[in-house]
């Protein structure tokens, strides 16, 4: 069984890039690791490769397949993020995917256990607060999903799956009459309801560790957590939760642009400035 984890990136996120690796190896130091091309300028992202020991994504056929899939989602515009996609014809028989925008603070391999029973599990779903995120209101009148698919509506930052399971083929030569959920679609956060679509209309078993830990009621599962909310205090790299026992990593979702247009902080800076200059010569 062969288990691995999938990043996205280019070099335009180098900073964001460096912070996450820096954080993955310190808690995941011999998982395997493979960068997916956010778009063609990632030359210097890919010589971290040799320190961070990782291998890049070699078929370039199936992330253009991507692409021209955000194309007809985006006006003709092309959007690194719908490259997720490919990650269902992958190397590892078992993967996960993690944003860059990203710093893991544990170590992953206990969310592979979790695909003994799901297909498909993300971060967080089920949740009133992340649907807006995902879908419009309009979704609830349109008869295209039920009510349990749409409450779904899942976090695609973080997700572990397995190959074979979504078919980029069969999306691209649907993706006419898959566009037409568009208009139901928060598509502000690119591929997200789209992958939320695909996952919930495959006939498998998904769900959630967010979802797991409420259901089995155990507290112990390590969880996601948003930097834009009040999570907790941050302590030498660590992150004193304060509405979780254990958490997997922090997220900045949305939170690097809002900070920067209202000319603020951005929260939690001090735990991304922890792993980002772990290694100052992260880029010589």
């Amino acid at each position: 069984m062969k288990r691995g984890v999938y990043f996205l990136a280019n070099d335009a996120i180098l900073d964001f890039a460096v912070t996450f690796l820096n954080s993955f190896r310190a808690n995941n130091p011999d998982i395997a690791l493979c960068l997916v091309p956010f778009d063609d300028d990632h030359a210097q992202v890919a010589r971290l490769a040799g320190r961070y020991g990782f291998t890049r994504w070699r078929d370039d056929e199936e992330l253009r397949r991507c692409d021209a899939i955000s194309r007809a989602f985006h006006n003709g515009e092309t959007w690194g993020h719908y490259r997720k996609l490919a990650l269902w014809k992958g190397q590892f028989d078992e993967f996960l995917y993690i944003d860059s925008d990203t710093v893991v603070l544990e170590p992953v391999d206990f969310v592979f256990e979790h695909l003994g029973k799901y297909d498909f599990v993300t971060s967080h779903s089920n949740m009133a607060s992340i649907r807006r995120w995902v879908w419009k209101d309009s979704i609830y009148a349109a008869s295209a999903l039920t009510s349990e698919q749409i409450d779904y509506a899942a976090n695609t930052g973080f997700f572990a799956s397995r190959p074979g399971l979504i078919d980029t083929r069969l999306v691209h030569d649907n993706v006419t009459s898959l566009a037409g959920m568009a208009a139901h679609m928060e598509l502000k956060c690119r591929e997200q309801p789209l992958l939320n679509y695909l996952v919930v209309t495959s006939g498998r078993p998904y769900s959630s560790l967010s979802r797991i830990a409420r259901e089995t009621g155990d507290p112990t599962i390590p969880q996601e957590q948003w930097a834009g909310a009040d999570i907790g205090e941050v302590e030498s790299g660590r992150l004193i939760a304060s509405q979780v026992q254990r958490v997997l990593l922090v997220h900045w979702a949305g939170e690097w642009r809002r900070a920067y247009w209202a000319n603020e902080q951005l929260p939690y800076l001090s735990l991304w400035q922890h792993y980002h200059t772990m290694h100052e010569d992260h880029i010589g």
